[in-house]
């Protein structure tokens, strides 16, 4: 993918990243710890590929894996959707300290997963 590709692409996650959460800009800013006009260059084109201390801001203020800012920002490979799915809960995993809420998530996978199991195997 071209420079401008990827900045195109990058620019319409970063917008839809901030429509989600019906962030302003400014909002971005605040809670990324960045110069609002280090938002604005980012989703007017005037800024090429974004320095790592400002994907790793972004990823901190929209709680989601670094990895997948890099993704998005064409500094890292693109991943199966299965595997982003599988970044995406061992971000969250980690956030969680308490060993017993750890565990419960683990319980909770396992219980879905041997579910699945049994469905297939009815079919």
């Amino acid at each position: 993918m071209t420079a401008v590709g990827r900045h195109q692409k990058f620019k319409e996650w970063l917008m839809k990243e901030m429509d989600k959460r019906e962030w302003s800009q400014a909002d971005l800013a605040r809670y990324a710890d960045l110069n609002r006009a280090v938002i604005n260059k980012l989703l007017n084109g005037h800024s090429a590929t974004p320095r790592p201390a400002t994907l790793e801001a972004i990823a901190r203020a929209f709680k989601v894996p670094v990895e997948k800012v890099y993704r998005v920002a064409g500094l890292l490979p693109e991943v199966p959707e299965n595997e982003g799915v599988i970044e995406e809960a061992l971000h969250h995993l980690s956030q969680i300290q308490d060993p017993k809420r750890k565990s419960a998530v683990i319980s909770v996978i396992k219980a879905l997963a041997e579910e699945e199991k049994k469905e297939k195997n009815q079919k």
